[in-house]
């Protein structure tokens, strides 16, 4: 049932004086910076800084401890499990989230939290004070229940951008909508900059087949490289699940993008709204 660590929280005396060290001796990335609080991504990990002044104490009651990530269908049962072993509680939930907090035997504090750092950040930029500031790049994410409406419109505008008929794209949605139980059921990476996405791909099993589902990226955001990033993000989620290959039907003025990525035409699928349409059908293999 835990998925692995959420997050790191780390209490600090001096936020101003942590913060230098974390991004300019240690080279973590900021994400987020407030009078009281700082967080950091690198890889998978974020890391939160907190100030606290009981950090000043020798034996300090702060508020540094480890966060486990736990999924939403099992978080009720494991915090009851915890609650009944008798662990101290020694905080109530105040943030974005469900968290509870607790002591293991030899007084360590952890906690299980469902949420996400991108989540927390949307809790922040919602509130928009003036003491918040946010240090906004690049950065591949799995996709929230929040993004699935943009998500559907994106791949929409980014279908669109081949010519078809407005009609022609209104009947397309349908097929090119993300719902919440998609992005539950298979895996979707969205391409976020400055807070804002400009692409997205989704792998799925379709009738037996590995497919590359999706592969959408914004309009006037195409041919700057990020289809390249995607991909090879693609590629690298293939491999997790044991895939090795995928296939893909593509829209033919992108078939040269798929040749440079590695792919190889392999024939042609009919459409699903027109019998006279045909797409071209690639596959890529996915080598160590």
């Amino acid at each position: 049932m835990i998925k692995g660590i959420n997050h790191i929280t780390l209490a600090v005396a001096d936020l101003d004086v942590s913060f230098k060290f974390y991004r300019e001796i240690l080279g973590l990335v900021p994400q987020f910076k407030s009078k009281s609080t700082a967080y950091f991504k690198n890889g998978n990990l974020w890391l939160a800084l907190s100030k606290s002044s009981s950090r000043l104490q020798t034996n300090p009651s702060d508020y540094t401890h480890f966060a486990f990530d736990v999924s939403s269908d099992h978080f009720d049962e494991l915090a009851c499990r915890i609650v009944k072993s008798g662990s101290k509680i020694f905080k109530e939930n105040s943030s974005e989230g469900l968290s509870l907090y607790f002591l293991d035997p030899d007084g360590h504090k952890l906690e299980i939290h469902i949420g996400d750092l991108n989540s927390r950040l949307c809790k922040y930029k919602a509130m928009n004070s003036g003491d918040h500031e946010f240090f906004e790049t690049s950065f591949i994410r799995s996709a929230a229940e929040a993004d699935i409406g943009n998500l559907t419109e994106l791949a929409l505008r980014s279908k669109a951008f081949w010519g078809y008929s407005q009609e022609f794209i209104e009947a397309c949605r349908p097929h090119l909508e993300i719902t919440a139980e998609y992005i539950r059921s298979w895996p979707v990476k969205v391409l976020e900059h400055h807070g804002k996405l400009l692409g997205f791909y989704s792998l799925k099993v379709i009738t037996g087949e590995q497919r590359l589902d999706n592969l959408w990226i914004e309009p006037n955001e195409i041919k700057k490289g990020y289809g390249r990033l995607l991909f090879k993000n693609a590629l690298i989620e293939a491999k997790n699940l044991h895939w090795d290959h995928f296939k893909m039907a593509v829209e033919p003025e992108s078939v040269a993008f798929y040749n440079k990525m590695g792919a190889v035409m392999i024939g042609s699928v009919k459409s699903r709204l027109n019998d006279d349409l045909f797409l071209p059908h690639m596959e890529m293999r996915i080598f160590e």
